[in-house]
């Protein structure tokens, strides 16, 4: 069983939809057995989105078989106690998943559950978003040098991107974080609104947790579908070497 996370120390880069989409892109797509969890209360839009698309589904087809999606377990608990009760309920899923996908809150807080699980060693892997803005960044870097002192593998990805426009910068961050030792993603997603709102075939609109609109993102996010190889390609390679 892989643990992974599309992990982040600030809200709003997009971790979210990363973690919904890789999830259905191992499931439809892959054919994997895999369980999302929801760390992120008391939002827990994971679930939340999940709650939406089947209700929208089940008011057009009645009998839609919603037992084929993949699970979301919405983790209410803000608590240390609660969050310390969920991590050590995850690693009872071992045998019952090959991945569990995990969407923590955007804070690198003690209290949290994003240091917690940091913390905690369950996590195979984590994939950092991050924008150019400076709060993004310095965010990233901070989490990236925990992931360092707690041995997680991981490495960081630009999203939201405009490269024409600003490619010395980006090319410029890059260097930033690889000069401290941190690995940067060749992927980078370009800025789209189609991955910030909730699946709806008449707007195209992307992020779905009960399909994975493969030909749709191939033709505005091609790269998306290339990230995501990267990081089992990675997840491997950990696995390998342990």
């Amino acid at each position: 069983m892989h643990v992974i996370s599309f992990f982040s120390a600030k809200g709003g880069t997009g971790k979210t939809t990363f973690n919904m989409l890789f999830a259905s892109y191992l499931k439809y797509v892959l054919g994997k057995r895999v369980i999302a969890l929801d760390f992120d209360a008391p939002e827990n839009n994971l679930a939340n989105t999940r709650d939406r698309e089947v209700d929208s589904l089940l008011e057009k087809n009645p009998s839609a078989a919603v037992d084929s999606f993949y699970p979301i377990r919405q983790i209410k608990a803000t608590s240390q106690a609660g969050i310390r009760q969920a991590i050590r309920d995850l690693r009872e899923l071992d045998g019952k998943y090959d991945y569990v996908v995990v969407d923590a809150p955007g804070s690198l807080s003690e209290a949290e559950a994003t240091c917690m699980l940091l913390v905690s060693g369950v996590l195979d892997f984590a994939v950092l978003p991050t924008d150019i803005d400076g709060m993004s960044i310095a965010s990233s870097y901070s989490l990236g040098t925990a992931c360092q002192m707690h041995q997680l593998p991981f490495f960081i990805f630009f999203n939201r991107v405009v490269w024409q426009e600003k490619k010395d910068l980006y090319e410029a961050i890059q260097v930033f974080f690889e000069e401290g030792g941190m690995a940067v993603s060749s992927h980078k997603i370009r800025n789209t609104v189609k991955l910030r709102r909730d699946s709806d075939n008449a707007a195209a609109y992307l992020r779905s947790s009960i399909r994975f609109p493969e030909k749709e993102i191939r033709a505005c996010v091609p790269e998306l579908i290339d990230l995501f190889e990267e990081v089992l390609a990675n997840v491997g390679k950990v696995k390998n070497q342990s």
